[in-house]
């Protein structure tokens, strides 16, 4: 079982323009990242003290549509929506949609030390349009 493992959140919010707001425990570091860029973070288990943390951009206004997160059915994740968010399970991968409304979400990911893992990296993309997610 791979110890580390490489994990790249991928900002897809072009309709709506988003900056995003992504703080890794482990490292004690903070990135904001533009609409349409991604970063790639090692992601130990939380048994060795870590986690990643996202969240949106609050300005200008609400968020438009929908906001889709597509992530790895493995991950452990807890959800702080001001509205009611959906969870879909798609095979090995989780879809959370998350209505229309002011961008107060937030999403803690963590990983289990028996997770499992097989690949030495993996992707969790937030967007705006689901169709990506087929």
């Amino acid at each position: 079982m791979t110890k580390e493992i490489n994990i790249t959140i991928e900002n897809k919010l072009v309709m709506e323009k988003r900056d995003m707001n992504i703080y890794h425990h482990a490292t004690r570091s903070a990135h904001m990242i533009s609409f349409d860029s991604s970063i790639t973070l090692p992601f130990k288990p939380v048994s060795e003290d870590d986690y990643l943390h996202i969240s949106i951009v609050s300005g200008p206004g609400r968020l438009k549509g929908n906001c889709f997160v597509n992530l790895p059915s493995w991950i452990n994740f807890e959800l702080s929506s001001a509205g009611d968010a959906t969870i879909d399970h798609l095979g090995d991968r989780t879809l959370l949609k998350i209505p229309p409304g002011p961008p107060v979400w937030q999403l803690k990911m963590t990983r289990s030390l028996t997770s499992p893992v097989d690949q030495p990296s993996y992707r969790v993309t937030i967007g705006d349009n689901q169709l990506e997610y087929k």
